[in-house]
C-alpha cells in the first residue's frame, strides 16, 4: 500500500496583535495493481482546508486573545465493512476559541510566585452543523469546552 500527499502551512503576522493562519492537504493513495482483491482502505478526503484569525484585544485592562477558524474537507469514500461503506459528504465547520490569562501573585504563603491562570472557553463546530466522520457512524454536532490551565 502505498500512499502520497502534501501539506503547506502559512502564517502571516498582520501586527503584533493580528494572525492570520492557512493551511491545506492532499492526500491520495497509489493503487499500482488493479487486479488486487483486497483493496485497502485509505478513508481520507483528498482535499481539505483551514483558514483562520487570531486577534488580541484589551477591554477594561484585561488582555484577551479570539480566535476563529474555519475548516473544510471534501467528500471522500469510507470503506468499512460491506455494510458500512458508502461517501461521506463534504463539510465546513466554524471553531471559536477566547482565551486569557489570569497573573496570580503569592499563592499559598508565597510559595508559588508570579503564575499565570489560563481560562478557554470555547466551541468547536460552533454552527452545529450535524456532520459524520464515518460512514454509518453518529452524527457530530457541537462541543463547548472552559479549560483551566495553572501554570507555575
Amino acid at each position: 500500500v502505498k500512499a502520497q500527499g502534501l501539506s503547506v502551512g502559512l502564517n502571516y503576522y498582520m501586527n503584533e496583535k493580528t494572525v492570520l493562519n492557512a493551511n491545506y492537504s492532499w492526500n491520495t493513495l497509489v493503487n499500482e495493481d488493479n487486479t488486487d482483491p483486497l483493496i485497502p482502505a485509505y478513508n481520507t478526503p483528498k482535499h481539505k482546508f483551514n483558514i483562520g484569525v487570531s486577534q488580541k484585544f484589551i477591554i477594561a485592562r484585561n488582555e484577551y486573545n479570539l480566535s476563529m477558524n474555519y475548516k473544510w474537507q471534501e467528500q471522500f469514500l469510507f470503506e468499512g465493512s460491506p455494510q458500512f461503506t458508502g461517501e461521506v459528504p463534504s463539510y465546513g465547520l466554524v471553531d471559536a476559541q477566547i482565551n486569557r490569562y489570569v497573573n496570580i501573585k503569592g499563592i499559598l504563603n508565597g510559595d508559588i510566585k508570579n503564575s499565570k491562570l489560563l481560562i478557554k472557553i470555547g466551541a468547536s463546530n460552533l454552527l452545529n452543523n450535524r456532520v459524520y466522520q464515518a460512514y454509518g457512524g453518529p452524527s457530530i454536532g457541537r462541543l463547548g469546552y472552559i479549560s483551566l490551565t495553572f501554570d507555575y
